[in-house]
């Protein structure tokens, strides 16, 4: 009797460990994934800001310049045109820019009428759908050691989706940027070398 009592026992502390392997490398999922969307809102930040940089400096120097002046002026319509068409697609270029930037933080996707119901224990949306904080308290309570494994991962889960939806968003963005870098300093050139011809 004392075995079987003690090899119950055992049996239940390997679960319990078992369950907390399994929590901890969730959890370590969850930190990662969190560590991402941060990274990820922080790209979009500084794409954000560089694009603002660029509009400044490529339509601030062609204005400084007098550039717009010139180009009227000039007799070669070939070159005005090349000219006005950068400028189109740098202003162009530069917006979906800045929209794909801002997208990034837009980028959470709305919860299936199946998921708005449910009570989970861990997204901040689902708690506040319980009408008061017993209710969820008592929820805390009863929730099982598999439970609080499943509310992890489906959480994990959700996140790695927004995740890479922000990811998406960024690259594309990024290759905007790089497109807008090089459009700026051919608008620069041609600037220059308009205003000196």
């Amino acid at each position: 009797m004392i075995n079987e009592e003690k090899k119950e026992l055992e049996g239940r502390e390997e679960k319990i460990r078992d369950v907390e392997k399994k929590i901890d490398f969730i959890l370590q999922v969850y930190k990662t994934i969190q560590n991402l969307i941060s990274f990820a809102d922080t790209k979009a930040k500084i794409s954000l800001s560089i694009q603002s940089l660029l509009i400044t400096i490529g339509l601030g120097s062609s204005l400084l310049a007098n550039t717009f002046e010139y180009v009227q002026k000039l007799d070669d319509d070939n070159l005005s045109r090349v000219f006005y068409l950068i400028i189109v697609v740098f202003i162009i270029s530069s917006i979906v820019g800045i929209i794909l930037s801002m997208l990034v933080y837009k980028a959470r996707s709305p919860l299936e009428k199946t998921e708005q119901k449910r009570e989970g224990l861990l997204y901040f949306g689902h708690i506040a759908q319980f009408p008061k904080f017993d209710d969820y308290y008592s929820k805390v309570k009863s929730i099982d050691d598999d439970g609080i494994l499943r509310d992890l991962a489906q959480q994990a889960y959700h996140l790695s989706l927004i995740t890479k939806k922000k990811m998406k968003y960024v690259n594309i963005s990024l290759h905007f940027l790089v497109f807008n870098v090089c459009l700026t300093i051919t608008l620069i050139i041609l600037s220059g070398y308009i205003i000196t011809h």
